[in-house]
């Protein structure tokens, strides 16, 4: 096909109704977190719920009371199943992961949850033999009516986000490799589909100023050297890979590029027979490609990461202000210069931010690149310093990079850009060390409990260390962050080794 049959090809496209984001195609990050906003629409949709529960059945309390009805429902009887009711459904997960709650119609988990929860009451007191036809019928309107004002209120709320922030927030930003006509198929079955939780940002190729069917469609972004710069701008990214399995060294060049940016990469099979597709059929597809990377933690399990950073956080910041102070003080009166230490580091996705440390050498031989390790006796090294190093204390200001969302509570330590082992930069010495950079750096980590900690100016205690991250990358749960949060204190208090 020649470049005007491209042309052509895509002058009968220009009015596909392709929903993109032209201000993510200029690279602008995102507002707000994806992850974060469904969590917090999640606590939205269970306090209507557990609103309509306790709201109903206060009204029939009154009701059964005005109108004389013997029944065993109360205040507290309300209260104490809402609170069951709030607490299971949390523990089942019900909202967090339940995007398509949105549409207002997914209401049958949480009337399945109350009526389970309503036959295990209405059992209890069949048990004690207290079970009149006018206690089940009380009963039975609480629930229908609770559902009912849920089921409303929920839609009501539903329709208003839906129309104001369902494309910026629950559709992940996506990106085609790619300017054939298999690409073009893809994208007319994600515009054709309305529940598709794609929102299309644009493409990249190779053949910069070539036309081809995306041409007029969606943005051109830049080249496919482009695409690893341009993920980063991003929480999350979607990237469609339209080329040839013939090509497959550029493939894995892209992955390669890619691997520890947020991106789950997908490889579209088959492009001849893709190319054909009807839009729907397309859709459909595109949903069962083969998926050659995707970031480390799934949203969900970023979201309470996240949560437990500013939680938790804010709790070790107050606990901690005390030592703060005295150590601020003791430097202050050690040595002349500042009391915090600032370096760049990099954090994840490698992208650059600023650690703060507590000043732990003179300031005449500080070393802002950190180009020379500090060693065991580093004449650099101050009198406070040494005291502080040898138990960690000179990275607690980094409890503020938490808050900030640089650092996480816990994940593999951030090393600084210029460091060496035995003469050679991290990144030489261990080929897939960027890796790391696909979590948040911490303030310790599983290397740091295990021994770990301290120098990493010999090749293979960067390795060890490096491996340790990896596994931690690896496996990572809430219960193994618990376990190392509570495993850091005892590794402070007894080092085997100086300081990282």
């Amino acid at each position: 096909m020649s470049m005007s049959d491209h042309s052509i090809v895509a002058e009968e496209h220009e009015e596909l109704d392709v929903p993109f984001d032209s201000g993510a195609a200029a690279g602008s990050k995102l507002r707000f977190s994806t992850n974060v906003f469904v969590v917090l629409f999640g606590i939205f949709c269970c306090i209507i719920d557990t609103g309509a529960l306790i709201g109903v059945g206060w009204g029939i309390v009154a009701l059964a009371g005005h109108l004389g009805f013997a029944t065993s429902l109360n205040t507290a009887v309300v209260l104490g199943l809402a609170t069951v009711f709030l607490v299971v459904a949390w523990i089942l997960r019900i909202y967090p992961r339940r995007r398509a709650a949105l549409s207002g119609g997914e209401i049958g988990p949480i009337v399945r949850l109350l009526g389970g929860l309503f036959a295990g009451a209405l059992a209890v007191r069949f048990a004690e033999q207290d079970l009149s036809v006018v206690e089940v019928i009380v009963w039975a309107v609480w629930l229908v009516a609770a559902v009912v004002v849920s089921k409303v209120c929920r839609f009501a709320v539903a329709s208003v986000v839906r129309h104001n922030v369902t494309a910026a927030y629950l559709q992940r930003p996506t990106v085609v490799v790619g300017n054939n006509d298999a690409a073009l198929a893809l994208v007319r079955g994600l515009a054709s589909d309305e529940s598709s939780p794609y929102r299309l940002v644009g493409f990249f190729d190779d053949g910069q100023g070539r036309d081809g069917p995306l041409t007029g469609v969606v943005p051109y972004i830049g080249t496919v050297d482009a695409a690893a710069a341009f993920s980063e701008n991003y929480e999350e990214l979607d990237v469609f890979l339209a080329v040839p399995w013939t090509a497959g060294s550029r493939i894995l060049q892209l992955v390669e590029q890619l691997r520890f940016m947020p991106a789950t990469i997908r490889l579209i099979p088959d492009l001849s027979a893709f190319a054909q597709l009807s839009g729907t059929a397309a859709a459909a597809a595109a949903k069962l490609t083969p998926i050659l990377h995707t970031p480390p933690l799934p949203p969900y399990q970023r979201a309470v990461k996240a949560a437990t950073d500013l939680g938790l956080g804010a709790i070790v910041l107050v606990l901690l202000t005390p030592i703060l102070l005295a150590t601020a003080i003791a430097i202050k009166l050690d040595s002349p210069g500042p009391v915090i230490f600032l370096q760049p580091r990099r954090g994840q996705f490698g992208r650059l931010f600023t650690v703060y440390k507590f000043r732990s050498l003179h300031t005449a031989k500080a070393d802002a690149n950190a180009e020379m390790l500090v060693t065991k006796g580093d004449s650099r090294v101050t009198r406070v310093g040494r005291f502080i190093r040898k138990y960690s204390i000179d990275e607690l200001p980094q409890i503020i990079n938490v808050l900030k969302g640089d650092m996480s509570l816990v994940g593999p330590r951030p090393h600084a850009i210029m460091a060496k082992a035995d003469g050679k930069l991290y990144g030489a010495v261990v080929p897939n060390y960027s890796l790391r950079y696909r979590v948040k750096p911490g303030m310790t980590g599983w290397a740091q409990i295990n021994g770990w900690r301290g120098e990493t100016d010999t090749e293979e205690k960067l390795r060890k260390r490096v491996e340790f991250d990896f596994y931690y990358i690896s496996n990572w749960s809430w219960r193994l962050d618990l376990k190392i949060l509570f495993g850091t204190l005892p590794a402070m208090l007894f080092p085997s080794a100086g300081n990282s």
